[in-house]
């Protein structure tokens, strides 16, 4: 209905649909593929109520299609660890979870986030996964202690006394940037393997 042209492929685990994409670019493809998800989700869908999306990058020749189908499964796997079964993922958007789904060796990255955040790695602790969220929450607005305060629900002292506690643990990443770019690194690691399970 939306692209009589467009190719479907059913197989045991997947389907494959190549859409035309509108000669503006890439910009409204993934639009379009969640609007195609809407019809066919829930009753339209045949029962297939909750399944994973992978949206690929525009393949500009039908010789890019090997490359681009790749990037959709990869899209997919990563939106299905990062948000869980239903999502939607473009493959422009995975962001540095593109790099890290594609490191193979795991016992790597856990030594990594283990070097990185020494104690913070482990996850199931309430007080390590609090600091976790405070020095991932901190990092993602830039070191803005007034905005990680509002947003964590901390009075501005409380959240100073935590950045000291963090720099003792982890070193001077208020002042290092190298550090703080591992961190951040490290933290989506983290999260990368807890939703891998």
């Amino acid at each position: 209905e939306r692209d009589p042209g467009a190719a479907v492929v059913g197989y045991s685990q997947e389907v494959v649909v190549l859409l035309g994409a509108d000669s503006g670019g890439s910009g409204g493809v993934g639009q379009r593929v969640r609007s195609v998800i809407a019809q066919v989700a829930g009753d339209g869908g045949g029962g297939r109520r909750r399944f994973t999306t992978g949206i690929s990058r525009v393949a500009q020749t039908p010789g890019e299609l090997p490359r681009a189908y790749e990037q959709a499964r990869q899209a997919a796997r990563v939106g299905r660890r990062m948000h869980g079964p239903g999502s939607v993922a473009e493959f422009d958007d995975l962001g540095v979870y593109r790099l890290l789904s594609q490191i193979p060796d795991t016992a790597e990255l856990r030594s990594f986030t283990a070097e990185t955040l020494g104690e913070l790695a482990e996850t199931g602790s309430p007080e390590k996964d609090d600091l976790r969220t405070t020095l991932e929450t901190l990092l993602d607005n830039n070191l803005n202690v007034a905005e990680t305060a509002r947003l964590l629900h901390f009075h501005y002292n409380t959240l100073r006394y935590r950045i000291g506690k963090l720099e003792r643990m982890l070193g001077p990443f208020s002042t290092d940037p190298h550090l703080r770019l591992n961190l951040m690194v490290a933290l989506r690691a983290v999260r990368m393997r807890d939703l891998r399970g």
